[in-house]
């Protein structure tokens, strides 16, 4: 059980709710200094890490239909932009009325700022958002030039990536939160935020049913009786999902209720694969949610639209870089949150930290989002021409 990274997060915040207040202010300084140290680390091999997610998802459509692809994975941005942007929305009309401005004020009632005991500025070979654009156009390029041996290296670069992640960088995630936390109990901003961030969970909640269950609704065309039908065939694909925490581990069942769902096995070993790891819709719901929240909590006001749906372009093109491990879905989104939505590097540590214990629920989300989006991407491929009709 202590092996779970929920509960290593879980454990985290208890020690720092409980005996912070009894740490000396050296020893949370070298406790920050540690967690910035693993942060800089990151933020250097992030790029490595988006560019073989990435580079090796384009290559996975290799040469089926080209107009099939494109009009998939222009879905897949389009359905995980909405999310994002009612995510904004919902965030408008809400949070001001959730999170009080006495709220905010007092969370900026830092004791003492605690400052790093020293710094170290890795050099950075290319920024994340240029690996995004670089990884998409070389996975396009090679995908169509159908090159065995670079569709093996591929995926071998990934399969290392991950094992890399996996050995030397997820182990110590709680070690990187950990500083973090320390510093916001300390400052003050922990305890507030937690104390109002119940609110906007059950708001998250709320927007991810009404959500999924009006997709679904359209997708069944507003047929109440199959609309039923194709829930309960997702629903057993949901809750395996919700028990991994993994829509990879979660393939199998989501495959075979999305085929009985479609009664079209060939589309759906085309889609339930393809954007198994890039079509997210609870990550897409809930992480720029959480993010704004957590601006609001830490004093700071919410982004204007323009502002806002800058953030979404380079949000939606980091997730199809998204590693298939606990935490993969807000590791690669750190840079841009930071860059787009001006969280500092303590906000975007508990952005990550909440992230993780609320991953059951987001994961389900994202399972039972997949199965919905391979009916509605079919009906529309079907519609515009790139599909054949349903045969009689």
């Amino acid at each position: 059980m202590l092996k779970s990274l929920p509960v290593q997060l879980v454990l985290c915040l208890i020690v720092a709710f409980v005996v912070g207040d009894y740490f000396n202010i050296e020893l949370i300084r070298w406790a920050f200094t540690i967690s910035c140290l693993l942060k800089e680390i990151l933020m250097t091999v992030l790029p490595v890490v988006i560019f073989s997610y990435i580079f090796a998802a384009m290559l996975s459509f290799e040469k089926k239909a080209p107009l099939l692809i494109v009009c998939i994975l222009s879905m897949v941005v389009l359905s995980n932009g909405t999310a994002a942007l009612l995510s904004y929305s919902a965030g408008l009309l809400a949070l001001p009325y959730l999170i009080t401005a006495d709220s905010a004020h007092l969370s900026n009632m830092a004791v003492d700022v605690i400052t790093p005991i020293f710094n170290i500025s890795i050099p950075k070979l290319i920024a994340p958002d240029k690996t995004l654009i670089l990884g998409i156009t070389a996975g396009l390029i090679f995908s169509f030039l159908n090159k065995p041996q670079i569709n093996k290296f591929a995926l071998k670069f990934r399969e290392n990536v991950t094992v890399v992640l996996q050995k030397w960088f997820i182990p110590f995630l709680p070690l990187y939160v950990f500083g973090f936390v320390l510093k916001m109990h300390h400052e003050g901003v922990l305890t507030m935020l937690f104390k109002n961030y119940g609110q906007v969970f059950l708001l998250g909640c709320l927007l991810i049913i009404l959500y999924l269950s009006a997709l679904y609704f359209i997708a069944s065309n507003f047929n109440y009786k199959k609309f039923l039908a194709y829930l309960k065939e997702m629903m057993p694909a949901g809750l395996t999902g919700f028990s991994t925490m993994s829509s990879a581990a979660t393939m199998p069942f989501t495959l075979n209720a999305t085929e009985k769902n479609l009664e079209d096995r060939e589309y759906a070993d085309l889609v339930i694969p393809s954007t198994v790891n890039i079509h997210l819709i609870g990550d897409s719901l809930m992480i720029p949610l959480t993010a704004l929240s957590i601006l609001l909590l830490s004093g700071h006001a919410l982004p204007s639209l323009e502002h806002y749906l800058i953030f979404v372009g380079y949000y939606c093109l980091a997730k199809f870089s998204c590693a298939a491990i606990p935490g993969g879905g807000v590791i690669v989104i750190i840079p841009v949150v930071q860059s787009h939505l001006g969280l500092s590097a303590e906000m975007s540590s508990l952005l990550a930290t909440l992230y993780i214990l609320q991953d059951p629920i987001f994961t389900m989300s994202n399972v039972m989002g997949n199965g919905v989006f391979a009916i509605l991407s079919q009906k529309i491929c079907r519609s515009i021409g790139v599909l054949k009709p349903k045969a009689t």
